[in-house]
């Protein structure tokens, strides 16, 4: 119960990953806002939690418009009275294609979601946790925003974003208490790559990028975050932490010729 008394807003927590952080969130004491783009899977999740004993609020609303992430704060402020813990979670990866490929359309709504979706949900919460006297924002990016992967550019570049937006808004709220941190998963068995965990020979493939020479179990990502929610991690900031099982610095084989699609 490390996070008693403390309140968390995840977005993107009606499913995947963001489900699972909104779960451990409330395994650890906090009392959770839950955020996804479909109220009803929002509701889901804030029901599970209060399944099992916890306190949870469901709000639907488009991480990507500022009225919309305006109006969230506004609502856990209303039903819960503050905001410690920011998960911004909530992300796409709609299409894998060439570069030559991707579309203007395409191109928007993934860095609208990915990008723009951390900075407004950062930037909707920071009057709160000025006035609080601090708080916690975790930015989820991923390994490839780190060295970009083949056939994703939109998703890579966001990524890379949120990991460049994670240091600026850690060196300028550190002062006022709000440490901002992200984390970089690698391939994850769950969350995005669901679709995918039945087709055995592609999963062989990915994982053989992997050092470990497997994909991370979601509980093993889900503790690096709730890490950086706790006073354990009190002297890390605007850092990011990579949980891919040693993939980072290592040639990105092809996943466009993987998937045959080259």
């Amino acid at each position: 119960m490390r996070l008693a008394g403390k309140v968390a807003l995840v977005t993107g927590a009606g499913r995947g990953m963001g489900r699972r952080y909104a779960l451990g969130l409330a395994k650890e004491g906090a009392v959770v806002a839950v955020n996804d783009l479909k109220a009803d899977k929002a509701a889901e999740t804030a029901k599970e939690i209060e399944a099992h004993g916890g306190k949870a609020l469901a709000l639907g609303a488009d991480v990507s418009k500022k009225e919309d992430t305006e109006r969230m704060v506004a609502e856990v402020m209303k039903g819960l009275g503050r905001v410690d813990i920011l998960i911004n979670n909530a992300g796409i990866n709609p299409f894998i294609l060439p570069a030559e490929k991707v579309t203007e359309e395409g191109w928007d709504r993934v860095i609208n979601v990915n990008l723009k979706g951390v900075f407004l949900c950062s930037q909707a919460v920071f009057p709160v946790m000025k006035e609080q006297g601090g708080g916690r924002i975790i930015n989820i990016s991923s390994q490839a925003g780190l060295f970009g992967e083949q056939g994703l550019l939109p998703y890579s570049v966001s990524k890379a974003g949120v990991l460049s937006l994670t240091r600026v808004l850690a060196y300028e709220w550190s002062r006022y208490g709000i440490y901002v941190n992200a984390v970089a998963p690698g391939f994850i068995a769950g969350g995005m790559n669901e679709p995918i965990l039945g087709k055995t020979e592609l999963v062989s493939a990915l994982a053989e990028r992997v050092p470990l020479k497997r994909f991370a179990d979601p509980e093993e990502v889900v503790s690096v975050v709730l890490f950086l929610c706790c006073e354990e991690a009190k002297y890390i900031n605007g850092a990011t932490i990579v949980v891919d099982g040693g993939m980072t610095g290592y040639p990105p084989k092809p996943i466009l010729d993987l998937l045959g699609r080259r």
